[in-house]
């Protein structure tokens, strides 16, 4: 008769490299985002790591209440010196968190689908709140609040440097459409980073080691359903048909969000054959910054892996690296 499988043991020390990568993304992602959309469910999970049989570190409970009070600050002071748009930040925020949070504790999935989950049912909430309390014109004034927006940080770069004054008006105009495309992406990022800070923290994750499975560790790992694409081909459509305002709007910011995470995709690729033929990551780090400061060879680069990325749905290329050097497939899919 075979024994019952012993609990796992406590979560290992994490190293020095891992904290470090860490530390980046999350300076990165404050220099980007809203503090509040990962300082929110940082706190509230490392709060659910709390557990009986396995309880976490003595300063993680203080922690978490020091960052969810700073969060809450952030969300509040955000709330009363913007606009709507800076309410209406606000408030997906927390229900953002609110959704993630009840999503982690009933409905077993991993991160990366646990977060895109979170994101369409605070998007809708969000949305049902605009309506009753605003009305039918609410995305109007969202709209020409952002453009507004964009428009006072365009002026600040182009008083920087004058030559910017060409891409003034299409950068408003993008920034302006495409700013719940961002805002998603940024919502991604945030739950992804804490969820990875407090397992970081913590020996057992929020929810237990069965709620949640871990998003690859890995930026080579990096991949997302196959489902994906239908935000490509939307799109292609409306950007090819002749559809209303609000299906332009809608389909630009869902292909905008599968873009970014096609590019991101095969970025990862790019990275994984690298490191199978010897090439080192420094060198690639180099060779993408180059890129970006250039900005010409960038328009090639990010087309690039972006197509990379789509194509992996059907050639799997890493799987089959992976089963060409006796390997066997890589993980699965989200």
């Amino acid at each position: 008769m075979n024994a019952p499988p012993a609990p796992p043991g406590p979560a290992a020390p994490p190293t020095r490299e891992s904290w470090w990568r860490l530390g980046v993304a999350l300076v990165a992602f404050l220099l980007w985002a809203h503090p509040s959309l990962v300082g929110f469910p940082f706190a509230a999970l490392l709060l659910l790591a709390a557990r009986a049989d396995r309880p976490p570190p003595g300063w993680s409970q203080p922690l978490a209440g020091l960052v969810g009070a700073m969060s809450a600050t952030l969300l509040v002071l955000t709330a009363e010196t913007g606009g709507r748009l800076a309410a209406v930040t606000s408030t997906y925020i927390v229900l953002v968190t609110a959704a993630f949070l009840g999503l982690v504790l009933l409905k077993p999935a991993p991160i990366f689908r646990q977060a895109s989950r979170a994101l369409v049912i605070a998007g809708l909430g969000t949305a049902l709140l605009m309506r009753v309390m605003w009305g039918a014109d609410a995305w109007g004034a969202l709209t020409w609040e952002a453009t507004r927006v964009a428009g006072v940080m365009m002026r600040s770069v182009v008083e920087i440097a004058p030559e910017a004054f060409v891409a003034y008006e299409p950068m408003v105009r993008f920034v302006s459409l495409t700013w719940p495309g961002m805002l998603a992406l940024q919502t991604l990022a945030g739950l992804a980073l804490a969820w990875h800070l407090h397992v970081r923290l913590v020996s057992a994750p929020a929810g237990g080691p069965a709620t949640v499975a871990p998003a690859p560790a890995r930026f080579k790992d990096f991949r997302m359903g196959d489902g994906w694409v239908w935000g490509i081909v939307a799109w292609l459509g409306v950007l090819i048909l002749p559809v209303s305002n609000v299906l332009h709007v809608a389909g630009t910011n869902v292909g905008l969000v599968a873009s970014v995470l096609y590019v991101l995709r095969g970025a990862a690729i790019v990275v994984t054959f690298a490191e199978a033929f010897g090439v080192s990551v420094v060198a690639l780090v180099i060779v993408a910054g180059v890129a970006a400061t250039l900005a010409v060879p960038l328009l090639f680069v990010l087309p690039g892996l972006c197509t990379l990325g789509i194509t992996d749905t059907w050639y799997q290329y890493r799987r089959r690296l992976a089963a060409a050097r006796g390997a066997g497939p890589t993980q699965s899919k989200d």
